[in-house]
């Protein structure tokens, strides 16, 4: 028989589930429906979607539905720039200038700076000093190259999504904020970048939220990066959100301790229930949900099935 979670639960459940001010998606790749649901399920004031959108027609025609519900911010990734649909249904959008990429903009009472794009050695490996770049920008490439290599009279279209030094250095040059949204991952990942950590430090900012790689990773909790680090990180797996600010566990409760609960009610099939995706988490797994800002609503339904809730 499947299991069922009460209806009484359910209510604690969204009761429990604080209202987020922002929310960042990881990469869409053409898939939009995950994002229009968690928007009308739980009403940020604005989303940042983090680059990879490959939205299949116009972003503002995607996202429709959500237009009058919040407002709606972007990086593009390395993938929106690989068919001419998937520059112009982003680029084209009545959204396009909603594109943080090179600036710092308020977005629900926080400073959010944007890198969009990825590095690309033939235009800057960040492994090497700046200087050192092939091209310090667009305009620099755009001037060796004939017209016949041209794309639409400027660079490719595939390096439209490249990192230049003059996107970098404008943000690293740029006031305070308190959020950093990049495509590319800080160091702490096996494939991240000191640059972005460099540029985080900056900055000055508390978070730094990435996609890119299809996981949802929380730095400090999976004991990639310790608690004295200068910000906070964390992964946006592909079509899954971060709430900002998180509903963080109780006090003095981590990951770990949603774990050892986990273990407490299920033993040794702990690992297995946390890795399955759950009707009551949007379809997530409970591991997911909890690292995307909902472990205190993983935590709740664990202790209503530990004290005999209606399952």
């Amino acid at each position: 028989m499947k299991p069922l979670i009460s209806s009484n639960l359910r209510a604690r459940s969204e009761h429990n589930q604080s209202k987020p001010k922002l929310m960042f998606f990881g990469d869409p790749h053409g898939d939009l429906d995950p994002v229009i649901a968690a928007v009308e399920r739980f009403q940020p004031e604005a989303i940042v979607l983090l680059g990879d959108i490959q939205a299949r027609r116009p972003l503002h025609d995607e996202l429709r539905p959500i237009l009058d519900l919040t407002e709606i911010w972007f990086i593009h990734g390395n993938h929106d720039t690989d068919s001419d649909a998937d520059h112009d249904n982003l680029w084209g959008s009545e959204l396009a200038t909603r594109n943080l990429h090179g600036r710092i903009v308020e977005i629900a009472g926080y400073k959010v700076a944007g890198l969009g794009g990825i590095f690309r050695s033939k235009i800057w490996d960040p492994r090497r000093p700046i200087e050192e770049a092939a091209f310090q920008s667009s305009d620099a490439m755009r001037r060796t190259m004939k017209r016949e290599e041209r794309w639409r009279d400027g660079i490719s279209r595939r390096h439209r999504s490249s990192i230049f030094p003059n996107d970098y250095l404008q943000l690293l040059r740029s006031q305070r904020a308190d959020i950093l949204a990049t495509h590319e991952a800080p160091s702490a990942h096996p494939h991240g970048w000191r640059v972005i950590d460099e540029l985080a430090e900056k900055l000055g900012v508390q978070l730094v939220v990435h996609g890119h790689h299809h996981r949802s990773i929380d730095y400090v909790g999976e004991g990639l990066m310790t608690t004295a680090a200068p910000f906070r990180a964390f992964g946006v797996d592909m079509g899954l959100h971060l709430a900002w600010p998180r509903d963080e566990p109780g006090p003095g409760e981590s990951l770990q301790d949603i774990l050892d609960l986990a273990t407490q009610v299920f033993g040794a099939a702990a690992q297995a229930w946390l890795d399955k995706p759950h009707e009551l988490l949007d379809g997530q797994t409970p591991t997911a949900f909890a690292v995307g800002g909902g472990a205190g609503r993983v935590r709740s339904i664990l202790i209503a099935i530990q004290h005999g809730g209606v399952v």
